[in-house]
């Protein structure tokens, strides 16, 4: 499993995913403690990623899951080229921001709902980092009626249809990427918008939305 980086101004208070800036190819973030998969449970000090996108009140604890509810490890989006991504679970830097994995994996926001439960999960990962193309290089590109699968542990997978795809400043993420409850959501969330060179980050995250096909 590749090392954490932080994706700085995607506090996901939502993929989203946001803070200071997302890494672009030739960045140099650092790298965080390596994410543990952790069985699914309640997490009550693990509010939503503030460091890239805003400051949002703190999340409540999440109702303690079946323990039989299995995480997401793969990620498919035929319209991007996206083929059985790995997806690993990921938390909250001490700073507030999301840990978020290597170019070529996407991050489970763990303190969230799981794809297809009640609330937004959230999925973010890279659109490039060190030089390489991360996963969701080209996630501005996708089109609502795109088709997404999230293989889950059990060998089972959810399918879901994107509905929309926006592109927010990392301090406006609205409070629906990160939703713990409501409607069952998938959000995918990466860097956008203007590149700064002097920051070596982006200005914005790309976010996509989809409900369950």
């Amino acid at each position: 499993m590749s090392r954490p980086h932080r994706l700085r101004g995607l506090a996901l208070a939502a993929l989203v995913l946001v803070g200071a800036g997302c890494s672009a190819s030739g960045g140099t973030e650092g790298a965080g403690p390596e994410p543990t998969a952790l069985p699914r449970q309640p997490a009550p000090a693990a509010p939503a990623p503030t460091g890239a996108t805003r400051s949002l009140p703190p999340a409540p604890p999440l109702p303690a899951a079946a323990p039989d509810l299995p995480p997401p490890t793969g990620l498919t989006v035929e319209s991007l080229g996206v083929a059985g991504a790995p997806v690993v679970p990921v938390g909250v830097e001490p700073d507030g921001d999301m840990e978020i994995p290597g170019p070529q994996e996407v991050g489970w926001y763990r303190h969230g709902p799981l794809p297809g439960d009640g609330g937004s999960a959230v999925l973010a990962a890279h659109i490039a980092y060190d030089g390489l193309d991360g996963v969701f290089r080209h996630l501005d590109d996708v089109r609502p009626g795109a088709a997404v699968t999230v293989d889950l542990a059990d060998g089972a997978a959810r399918d879901f249809v994107v509905t929309a795809v926006e592109r927010y400043p990392k301090q406006a993420l609205p409070d629906e990427v990160f939703a713990r409850g409501g409607d069952a959501g998938l959000v995918l969330i990466t860097c956008g918008g203007r590149f700064d060179a002097a920051a070596r980050s982006y200005e914005d995250n790309v976010v996509a939305f989809a409900r369950p096909a």
